[in-house]
């Protein structure tokens, strides 16, 4: 397993249940962070917390669906770090409803936040990383791309389309010393799920992506995991 102390990470929806819980464990391997979230209030707690606990760390207010704020903030990331080593993309959005009664709206959300924003971060954080160093991208997808679902079937089809993404950038990356990896978790007790009625005590805990996470992170450089699918064997179907 490799030590990650030095390497500077790039958080994408840190102040998420998934993203606090990925960065609370990044905090105790001494890395160096720079984090977004489109939720102030929460990103400048997790901003404090990192900072007290030793982190240096860059936090910026980012829409996931503006190139311009998301190249902005990649600008400031460089120059205060030099490179960037590795990106973890989390932005996600599902809105359950009809086919009948969804909005074109409500379409393009879905997929701007779940595909676009992904696409847009790794863009402007591929110029970032030191060849020779090499670096790491891991995508947040869902065991949604593997499994239809009747309440949320635009959601399905994004985290399908990241899925298909992510394997052709690994292709494509491979000339810059990137390695991609997709990280597919079943249903995780988070407040992505809103008001929504679900059976959270059988879900997975953010705690236990963030074990995944820190996994593939932390594995050598010459491993490349393609594509990891698990879920809660409660609630396992």
């Amino acid at each position: 397993m490799r030590d990650l102390k030095g390497k500077v990470v790039v958080v994408i929806g840190a102040s998420g249940g998934m993203g606090q819980a990925i960065c609370r464990k990044l905090a105790n391997e001494e890395v160096k962070m720079a984090i977004t979230s489109s939720k102030p209030e929460q990103l400048r707690n997790l901003e404090k917390f990192l900072a007290d606990q030793g982190v240096d760390v860059l936090a910026e207010v980012v829409d996931v669906t503006k190139e311009n704020e998301i190249k902005e903030f990649f600008a400031k990331a460089s120059a205060k770090y030099g490179r960037l080593d590795i990106l973890i993309n989390l932005p996600g959005l599902s809105i359950p409803a009809k086919i009948s009664e969804m909005t074109a709206e409500q379409y393009n959300l879905t997929m701007n936040v779940n595909i676009m924003a992904p696409f847009l971060c790794s863009k402007h954080f591929i110029p970032c990383v030191d060849p020779e160093k090499g670096g790491q991208i891991i995508n947040m997808g869902s065991m949604a791309a593997k499994r239809a679902n009747p309440n949320a079937p635009l959601y399905c089809t994004a985290k399908a389309a990241l899925n298909m993404f992510s394997d052709g950038m690994a292709l494509q990356l491979k000339e810059n010393n990137i390695r991609v990896t997709t990280i597919n978790p079943g249903a995780v007790d988070t407040n992505f799920w809103g008001e929504r009625e679900v059976p959270k005590e059988k879900f997975l805990k953010a705690d236990d992506v963030a074990d995944v996470v820190l996994f593939v992170l932390k594995s050598n450089d010459y491993i490349v995991f393609h594509e990891i699918n698990f879920e809660s064997f409660l609630h396992f179907k």
